[in-house]
């Protein structure tokens, strides 16, 4: 299937906010933000539809993410990236919160309420042996379609974000396959990828199976 990727621009918003949400249900089942939205009324898609919106993406501003377009010009997958010398690795901090708790127009009490659903899983202070990458350039929010799935696109968007962090002279890229997913770390060993780290759901208090970190290493990065 002839496909094209590009840069996301501001107008892909929705489709950016879709997707990041559909990354999560494969394999899970639920998003990383469900828990936390209940009883906010927001639903996941708006709420990342207002991450994006309000440069509140920790894991992936718009402008890091590539966009698939399949044969009718129709975006069909996204895939987005983050570095990890952040001082703080959570998908959403504290500062970041706070914009998007002003835009929603949430109470007090449905703030904190969101705030300490969330702080339980990802922590208090965004340092958590967890939530650090052995990679430089990490990948977040990689999806298809569910129609497009089973025809290997994902790796197109994987190898223009190789290219371009080889361009910015880094010299590892990281993914990230929750624990058990063979399919993901399969693919992505067939592109170079390495599993370096491994968390067991005893990291995330039972509420997540785990996570496998994998690195590629650019060649001759500089």
């Amino acid at each position: 299937m002839p496909v094209n990727v590009r840069p996301a621009v501001a107008s892909d918003h929705r489709f950016l906010a879709e997707m990041m949400y559909e990354s999560m249900l494969p394999v899970v089942g639920r998003g990383m933000f469900d828990a936390a939205l209940e009883g906010t009324g927001v639903d996941p898609i708006t709420f990342h539809e207002t991450l994006l919106l309000n440069e509140a993406s920790n894991w992936g501003q718009i402008d890091s993410f590539f966009i698939l377009e399949v044969e009718d010009g129709t975006p069909g997958g996204i895939m987005g990236a983050y570095f990890n010398n952040q001082s703080d690795l959570r998908p959403l901090t504290a500062e970041g919160f706070e914009r998007v708790a002003a835009k929603l127009n949430w109470s007090k009490e449905v703030s904190q309420g969101f705030w300490r659903k969330y702080v339980s899983f990802f922590g208090f202070f965004g340092t958590a042996p967890q939530l650090q990458h052995p990679g430089e350039y990490i990948l977040e929010f990689g999806a298809v379609r569910p129609d497009l799935r089973g025809r290997m696109l994902y790796r197109h968007m994987v190898k223009a974000h190789i290219e371009r962090a080889k361009e910015r002279g880094y010299r590892s890229v990281g993914s990230t396959g929750v624990e058990g997913n063979l399919v993901v770390e399969r693919a992505m060993g067939r592109l170079g990828f390495e599993v370096r780290a491994r968390f067991g759901p005893e990291h995330y208090r039972g509420m997540f199976p785990g996570m496998v970190r994998l690195v590629y290493d650019i060649p001759d990065a500089t």
